[in-house]
């Protein structure tokens, strides 16, 4: 039997985004604490900037506008209103403190249980090459993942949920859409966009996310990170 190939998300799937979101909420608005709750302002935030994505590009001075966006527009919706000013400095600290994010506790075991079962790991992340590949080496993906099986949609020419994107995958490490599984914690991107392209998809639902209206269903769902851990212990153990 083909050996699995397992395709990971990068953001909110590896390490927790909220931390770093967090702590430069915590520097610039935390006379707003008591009217915020911070995952849902994360939540929100993540929600506009996945709408203005794609017709942002990677031109700094485009992807700073999309940064003040997102992070107005979350505040928006729940009643407050910020400077532009401040939405630049919190995104700039906000992405000082992405520097310093870890790997999920989990993914260490999840990743050597993986490679032992002969798996094939990969990468696919939105967003600047420059960008993701720091938190790539940050996180120490490369003990476990090859450069060549990491690829940034800046890079790609194309960005999740396009299944254009996940194709090039499949050319770049040659395995099979029968045995290929997308592993990632945003419906609309991650799931839809696999799901597009023919492959399998498990959606990490650590935030109890809603799915998109578009009728789509991803293959497995987890909530818990031992979940991770077991069901894909359970895909690859038929390997054997």
């Amino acid at each position: 039997m083909m050996a699995k190939t397992f395709i990971f998300d990068v953001d909110d799937t590896l390490y927790d985004q909220l931390e770093p979101f967090n702590r430069a909420f915590e520097k610039h608005f935390v006379r707003f604490k008591d009217e915020v709750n911070i995952e849902e302002l994360y939540k929100l935030s993540r929600k506009y900037s996945d709408e203005a994505f794609a017709s942002t590009g990677y031109e700094i001075k485009k992807l700073r506008k999309m940064h003040i966006y997102r992070i107005s527009k979350a505040f928006e919706e729940l009643g407050i209103r910020i400077t532009d000013e401040e939405a630049l400095q919190f995104q700039l600290d906000y992405e000082t403190f992405q520097n310093e994010i870890r790997l999920i506790d989990e993914f260490p075991q999840i990743f050597e249980l993986l490679l032992q079962r002969s798996a094939k790991l990969g990468i696919i992340t939105n967003g600047a090459n420059d960008n993701q590949m720091r938190k790539i080496k940050q996180l120490g993906l490369g003990k476990w993942i090859t450069p060549e099986n990491m690829l940034v949609s800046e890079t790609a020419g194309v960005s999740k949920p396009s299944k254009e994107i996940f194709e090039a995958m499949e050319i770049r490490m040659d395995f099979s859409k029968n045995d290929v599984y997308y592993i990632g914690d945003n419906f609309d991107n991650d799931v839809i966009g696999a799901t597009a392209a023919g492959w399998k998809t498990i959606w990490v639902n650590f935030r109890n996310h809603t799915t998109s209206d578009s009728g789509i269903l991803a293959t497995y769902v987890v909530e818990q990170l031992r979940d991770l851990l077991k069901l894909l212990d359970q895909l690859t153990q038929e390997d054997f």
